[in-house]
């Protein structure tokens, strides 16, 4: 199986993704009329709802031969925010 690093999707291909977190499948699909790696990763995470960390996603596109793997990563709410500049307590 051949690896590209920016592959084509037809509509046509048949399409199997994968999302995997410490070995646990989050979401998988199995289907046709994708039309790029975009809306695969949208469906996708769509799928597996929310999440925290690190996880896999693996796209195999039966038709043609490739697969690709992916990491994703997300957070539930925004980081927090630090500054350098905070103005110390003084004592």
């Amino acid at each position: 199986m051949k690896t590209n690093s920016n592959p084509q999707v037809s509509a046509s291909d048949q399409i199997i993704a994968q999302l995997e977190m410490n070995g646990r499948v989050l979401a998988r699909v199995s289907n046709r009329n994708f039309h790029n790696i975009d809306e695969i990763v949208a469906m996708i995470q769509a799928l597996a709802g929310k999440f925290l960390g690190l996880a896999r996603l693996t796209i195999r596109n039966q038709t043609q031969g490739w697969s690709k793997v992916m990491m994703l990563a997300t957070r539930r709410c925004a980081a927090p925010a630090y500054s350098r500049f905070a103005s110390r307590p003084r004592i």
